[in-house]
């Protein structure tokens, strides 16, 4: 496959981020790593959803990247790497926020609540020995196909 190039956030056309069209096999894919997700699987998450990830241009991905990130950042915390758990949640809300409040069936307006707790509750953190864990939400992607 050719490596399709990076393009920062204010590069992407956003007219395009929401024409994104999902073939009956893509769907499968996504209801599975949401599946997944929701079950604390996070790596097998990210791999389904980077199985549609890679047949779409780099404007029609990013709300995929987003997911992807989400699954990356909570596989992190499970394996105590705190500053990867923090980037990856920042960089999934940046895509993620780019989207309507409900997108291919996901409910994002409680997916980022979520998300924005949990970088409250990191912020001005330096180690994963400094974080309460009680007080990390883990998401559950509400999903409607």
């Amino acid at each position: 496959m050719k490596r399709i190039p990076r393009k920062s956030i204010s590069e992407i056309d956003r007219r395009n981020l929401t024409s994104v069209r999902l073939t009956p096999d893509e769907v499968q894919h996504f209801a599975a790593g949401v599946a997944l997700f929701n079950e604390g699987k996070y790596w097998h998450a990210h791999e389904a959803w980077e199985e549609i990830w890679k047949e779409h241009p780099e404007d029609g991905r990013i709300f995929f990247q987003g997911l992807i990130q989400l699954a990356a950042g909570f596989h992190q915390l499970n394996r105590n790497i705190f500053r990867g758990f923090g980037i990856h949640l920042r960089q999934s809300r940046e895509k993620l926020a780019l989207f309507p409040q409900e997108f291919l069936g996901v409910d994002l307006s409680s997916l980022l609540s979520v998300i924005d707790e949990n970088l409250k509750t990191i912020e001005g953190k330096e180690s994963i020995e400094e974080i309460d864990r009680a007080k990390i939400t883990i998401p559950e992607i509400q999903y409607r196909p």
